[in-house]
């Protein structure tokens, strides 16, 4: 009888093997065909990454290009703190939100402000100035607009701790 019982024991192994590898066998050859279909989207998604990079460093480029003035206008130009002041509050902005739209810091706006006389300024902070004399307040607000970048926050992420038992 022992012998009997490995036999079928032996039997009923080999067909459930058998038919395990067939319902499987469907199953087996989606998945090869899914993680090629996985493997060609990270694919694509990594070239997409790469030109939204571009993409969005040739925006910044753009937005951040210094308006052309022609040399004449901006010699000619007398820029002084009373008249950054009076076209810093036509234009309706704070001296962070005018530091933004030139390109120069808080504490540069401040300085400029409170100085005597005439400024001398560089030639691409110059031609700044005189293109935001030419620009209205709206126009101001949607550049500053564009121009931010959020940044993240410096909060560290909190990490989750492996419970000990």
């Amino acid at each position: 009888m022992p012998r009997l019982a490995e036999v079928l024991r032996a039997e009923i192994v080999r067909i459930s093997r058998r038919e395990t590898r067939i319902a499987i066998t469907g199953i087996r050859e989606a998945k090869i065909r899914l993680s090629k279909t996985v493997a060609d989207l990270k694919r694509k998604i990594l070239k997409l990454e790469g030109e939204s990079k571009w993409l969005v460093a040739a925006e910044k480029k753009r937005l951040t290009q210094k308006p052309q003035i022609s040399p004449e206008a901006s010699k000619k130009a007398r820029l002084t703190s009373k008249g950054i002041r009076r076209l810093r509050r036509r234009l309706g902005l704070s001296q962070a939100d005018f530091a933004k739209l030139l390109g120069t810091s808080t504490q540069t706006i401040h300085i400029w402000e409170s100085k005597e006389g005439a400024l001398r300024l560089r030639e691409n902070t110059t031609a700044a100035v005189l293109s935001a004399r030419e620009m209205g307040a709206r126009e101001v607000k949607r550049r500053i607009a564009e121009t931010e970048v959020k940044r993240p926050s410096r909060k560290p992420a909190k990490r989750k701790r492996a419970k000990r038992r």
